[in-house]
């Protein structure tokens, strides 16, 4: 965009400056001392305009008497000043000037106006308008352009050449005009029945600031991939974590809820996993304050039953106080973060106040949610029909029906509907050189599983204030948040019966949930889901408060340096007890358990930012040190033989009467980071750009062979719409194209695992005393290895960001191949070792190559509609090559008959995530399963499994609709996955004819198969389903009051929206997109659904209010 396309959209304050001067001042030019080489001969005044403008950062404003001025100027010097310029511009011309800050207004002498004498009368019959719309710059009609009375809904739209013709009333006198992509404005007709109207483009994505690490970037110098979504394009609905915010708004980013439990964590996966062990998870960094991806909650203990799994270590955000997401993709982007940026980072930024009054603003909503998928089990009816074919076929009476008058719908007597509120309350305002905003928020969500809740209070404050003409700039964050959880029993541990979700679906419909006494109903076999909730406590409360504070001073021109620390503690207590009782499956005496996490995260980081512009050339260079601290401690103990029930053990740990026969637990653990980053920025010629970043990071964690790595990184761009080719086509108004190479490192591996660890046992103990007791010995259990090193990513990536048809049509397309090398893994030591096993890398490599395109247009602006579409899809190909191993299994089974059975698997040529099963091809005439003997040998062996697809999709996809008219809004957004599996773990342990022998309940599609009650159920494709999905995310209508009128109310809207409304898939269970952790020795699992908590459909109405 050339800079003259600035001058119509500053017309009045152009006029309105050339009024507070006179001639007198015309050389008073504040900054014109730039000297620059200039050599022109014959060049026009608009010309030479142009020059200067080329080879400073200053831009002219004037009026079409520029371009026609027919004066002829020569320049040869190699150091000439622009006040110089001007000044010899004025003696032959008469022009005079002004300049503030960085703009030039250029006023044309008294005598060279042509200003109309008199004033015309203004018509009062009505009358007809006629004239033409084009782009200021290129001269080119806009078709499609709208063209409207002010303060009025009638108006027109330009035809194919730009033309239009709209009929006025006399007593008007402006028209406004506006166009997708450009500022809209208004145009004055009075005394006119023919105008023409140059808009000027206004293309916001050029101009939009990224965050980037250690800084921010204008949009059109990014040359990584780097994705943004701002507040308004969050998702909607009842959000409790910023990781929901996300879910199918930007390609490569594949976001998936753990579970439907009121603050479940969020896996997020960026551009494809990455490692076996070593985690997937990107680093987060809030407002500069890098997070430690631990969970700061206790995991739960083994107390007979399930326990409710960690929760999200984002929950104390409040979601209400984010502005955007900015999301790091390539080695180009991330490699500033060195050991931390295999996975991608997440740069959340949250709000800050304005310049401007104060503005107190209220954001309310309350909301029901309710079940949104049952799994179709059996009602009594059916269920007798069922049983009374397995009394017949093994030849024996029905003894599976309790009561043939009772049907018990078990998943209706252990859900709810449950209740949710959300109110968030913020003040903010600024200064000429401060800044504040304040919020308070408390959010309550009722899990849709009875005794589940989430209860989160927080506060939030962050000020500014700059010193000395802004050379010495203060900022603080702070954040301080309770969240309590209240947690139901279930977990991949609790073994066959310990968990509430499963005896839920499978307990038997003719059991009554009472007695006729009101007493728990005690099963003739299983256990009553109701027991669970009567007798069974689980409450966490985690407190944390994180804050940072940072100073930035300019030293020189150029140059400056900043400060910046940090501290995130965090303390977390859980609580969990088991009532005494009377019920066999528990623990009659009662038991309690509690536990404790404090972490600590502390950071201090120095850096200096150089910027050195001059003529075409534009550096920027970052040279810094960072050192990070991490602790955790661990501790609990757990109480038995609980003497009442009048108190809670977990507040009063003496009324247990066995405070020994299970001994306390603790743990403690540091690690450390030490890192010297820097990054180079060149443009030259605002058209060609260049980046290089280099980091070295050292941990702790790592021996002192490889204590540290270097990550380097490379990219490039070409905005080829600033070249005059492209701008010609009149197509283009963004065009991009952009290369990177680079690596980063993946850090989040056990702490010492370079050391050789030692364990005790009476297995390797030794009689000291003859009679005595025997004393532990001790043996060393795993080898030191101080070669140890950093899985290293490697990455190149080649994408294009367009813009066409004045910003009508949009999008970005990345091709990626990523390749992590040097996989760390836990193996088995060679003979002889004094250990088992050992730490160390091996030469295996683990590939993600793919795709990602994302489209977004203005479908619709006209008038009062407006309707605006945003689209992208991902492909992603994972491949594991080169392994030692000819097989990893991991993903571990639970329920009866299953322990120790396998589903997952990593080997070469395979994809992560990858189901390892014997082929399921039916049942036999006697209702037996059917394998595929793979290796012929007449037999059914784990030698017979093969590979039947993976857990990751081949393709995911999103698409959000905003629609708008007048005060009414509409807003939808879909996402969904293609090509990947899913293991029911659930069914392979519960649903299966065989199950019926044992009183549960089954699925209406068992039921239906001709399966027999002898049959044996094992790991097969028989329980591996297909993933696909599509999901409506939400919809939501508001209107927004129209509040000019109203005293101290500058903003109010009402909105309804509803979440998860509809979900369209042919898998079984409650919900396809699940990851139950399985893992097995630490190898990490996927797509495996056991007893997973069931999604929530919510609806939900809200309010927003500013006075």
């Amino acid at each position: 965009m050339k800079l003259s396309t600035k001058r119509l959209i500053y017309a009045l304050i152009f006029m309105s400056v050339m009024g507070f001067y006179s001639p007198a001042q015309a050389y008073h030019f504040e900054n014109t001392q730039t000297t620059i080489p200039l050599e022109v001969e014959g060049i026009t005044l608009h010309g030479l305009f142009k020059a200067i403008e080329g080879k400073t950062d200053l831009v002219f404003m004037y009026d079409q008497s520029v371009e026609n001025n027919t004066t002829l100027f020569n320049f040869s010097s190699s150091d000439i000043s622009v006040t110089e310029i001007l000044e010899q511009v004025t003696q032959k011309t008469g022009y005079t000037f002004k300049v503030i800050n960085q703009t030039v207004y250029v006023k044309q002498p008294i005598d060279a106006s042509n200003t109309s004498q008199g004033n015309k009368k203004v018509q009062q019959e009505d009358r007809i308008i006629e004239g033409q719309v084009i782009d200021q710059e290129t001269k080119e009609p806009l078709i499609g352009a709208s063209v409207y009375i002010k303060n009025t809904t009638k108006g027109v739209v330009t035809d194919f050449n730009g033309n239009f013709r709209i009929k006025v009333q006399g007593q008007v006198t402006t028209l406004v005009c506006s166009f997708i992509s450009y500022k809209k404005q208004e145009i004055s007709i009075e005394g006119k029945n023919k105008i023409t109207i140059a808009l000027q483009l206004d293309s916001k994505a050029l101009q939009e600031v990224v965050v980037v690490g250690y800084g921010t970037q204008e949009a059109k110098d990014v040359t990584g991939a780097v994705g943004m979504v701002k507040e308004e394009d969050f998702n909607q609905g009842m959000i409790n974590s910023p990781e929901q915010l996300l879910q199918g708004k930007m390609a490569g980013v594949n976001v998936v809820a753990s579970s439907g439990e009121p603050g479940a964590a969020m896996n997020i996966v960026i551009r494809g996993a990455s490692s076996i062990r070593s985690g997937n998870s990107p680093l987060y960094v809030i407002d500069g304050m890098p997070l430690d991806n631990s969970d700061v909650s206790p995991e739960g203990a083994d107390m007979g039953v399930g326990s409710s799994q960690a929760k999200n270590p984002l929950n104390f955000l409040n979601p209400n106080d984010i502005a955007s997401i900015n999301i790091l993709k390539d080695a180009s982007a991330t490699a500033i973060y060195g050991a931390r940026g295999s996975n991608g980072v997440i740069l959340i930024t949250t709000k800050k106040g304005k310049e401007g009054k104060g503005t107190l603003s209220y954001a309310g909503s309350a909301g029901l949610s309710t079940l949104s998928k049952r799994v179709d089990v059996l009602e009594t009816p059916a269920f007798i029909t069922a049983t009374d074919r397995i009394a017949e076929e093994n030849g024996t009476e029905n003894n599976y029906i309790y009561d043939r008058n009772v049907n018990t719908d078990w998943q209706k007597e252990m859900t709810r509907t449950a209740k949710t509120q959300n109110h968030n309350l913020s003040f903010s305002g600024g200064k000429d050189q401060s800044s504040y905003l304040a919020s308070i928020n408390y959010f309550d969500q009722e899990g849709i599983m009875k005794q589940s809740q989430q209860i989160r209070f927080s506060g939030r404050i962050n000020v500014t204030q700059n010193f000395f003409e802004d050379r010495l700039k203060l900022g603080a964050n702070l954040t301080a948040s309770q969240v309590e959880d209240s947690g139901i029993p279930r977990s991949n541990g609790a073994g066959s019966g310990g968990e509430l979700i499963t005896n839920m679906l499978k307990s038997n419909p003719t059991y009554p949930t009472h007695d006729e006494n009101g007493e728990l109903f005690v099963f003739p076999s299983g256990v009553n889901p109701y027991a669970f909730l009567e007798l069974y406590q689980d409450y966490t409360k985690t407190n944390r408060i994180i804050g940072n504070f940072n100073a930035e001073i300019q030293l020189l021109k150029g140059l400056s340096y900043k400060l910046n620390t940090g501290v995130d503690n965090a303390t977390s207590n859980r609580n969990l007890q088991i009532d005494p009782n009377n019920i066999e499956f528990f623990s009659p005496d009662g038991r309690a358990t509690i536990l404790n996490v404090e972490s600590e995260n502390r950071l201090i980081e120095n850096y200096f930012n150089y910027q050195l512009k001059t003529g075409r050339h534009n550096m920027k260079f970052l040279l810094g040190h960072s050192y990070q601290r991490f602790y955790r401690r661990t501790y609990g103990f757990t109480v038995n033989n609980l003497t009442t029930t009048e108190v809670d053990a977990i507040n009063n740990p003496s009324i247990g009467s066995d405070l020994t026969s299970t001994p306390p637990t603790g743990s403690a653990q540091v690690n450390e980071l030490q890192s010297f980053f820097g990054r180079v920025n060149y443009t030259f010629n605002e058209k060609y750009i260049f980046t290089a970043s280099l980091r070295a990071d050292g941990s702790s964690k790592f021996g002192d062979n490889n204590k540290y790595g270097i990550f380097p990184s490379f990219a490039a761009a070409w905005r080829l719409s600033e070249e005059p080719f492209i701008q010609n086509l009149g197509v283009f108004s963004n065009l991009k194209l952009r290369a990177s190479w680079g690596q980063t490192g993946n850090q989040e591996i056990p702490n010492k695992i370079t050391q050789a660890s030692y364990s005790t046992s009476v297995s390797n103990g030794y009689w000291l005393n003859e009679g005595g007791e025997i004393t532990n010995g001790i043996t060393l259990a795993r080898t030191a290895n101080p070669d140890i090193k950093w899985e290293v990513n490697t990455q190149a990536n080649i994408g294009v960001d367009f813009e066409l048809f004045q910003g009508k049509l949009y999008g970005t397309f990345d091709y990626f191949n990523k390749k992590t090398t040097d996989l760390l893994l836990k193996m088995t030591s060679q003979d002889p070792s004094p250990s088992p096993y050992v730490w160390k890398n091996v030469d295996g490599t683990i590939t993600n190559k793919g795709f990602e395109f994302s489209l977004g247009g203005h479908v619709i602006t006209r008038g009062n509609f407006n309707w605006n579409v945003d689209a992208n899809v991902t492909r992603i190909q994972n491949e594991i090559n080169k392994l030692p191993l000819t097989l990893i299994s991991t993903g571990s089974l639970s329920g009866p008959g299953l322990s120790g059975a396998q589903v997952n698997a990593y080997a070469n040529g395979q994809p992560i995530g990858a189901f390892y099963l014997l082929e399921h091809l039916g049942f036999d005439e006697e209702g037996k399963n059917i394998f595929n003997d793979v290796d012929g040998d007449g037999t059914i062996t784990n030698n017979d499994r093969v590979f039947a697809g993976s857990a990751l999709p081949n393709y995911t996809l999103g698409l959000t609709n905003n629609l708008s008219y007048k005060n009414v809004d509409l807003s939808f957004s879909l996402n969904g996955s293609i090509g990947n599996k899913v293991y029911n773990n659930t069914a392979n342990a519960y649903f299966s004819i065989p199950s019926l022998t044992n009183g549960n309940n089954i699925t209406n599609a068992i039921a239906s198969t001709n399966e027999s009650s002898q049959n044996v159920p094992q790991p097969s494709t028989y329980y591996l389903e297909d993933a696909n999905f599509l999901r409506l995310n939400y919809l939501t209508i508001g209107y927004k009051f129209n509040t000019s009128k109203w005293n101290n109310v500058s903003n109010l809207r009402i909105y309804a929206t509803g979440q998860n409304l509809l979900t369209i898939t042919n898998y079984s269970g409650f919900d396809p997109e699940v990851n139950t952790d399985k893992s097995s020795d630490g190898n990490l699992s996927y797509g495996i659904d056991y007893a997973n908590y069931p999604r929530a459909r919510t609806f939900i109405l809200g309010v927003n209010v500013s006075f």
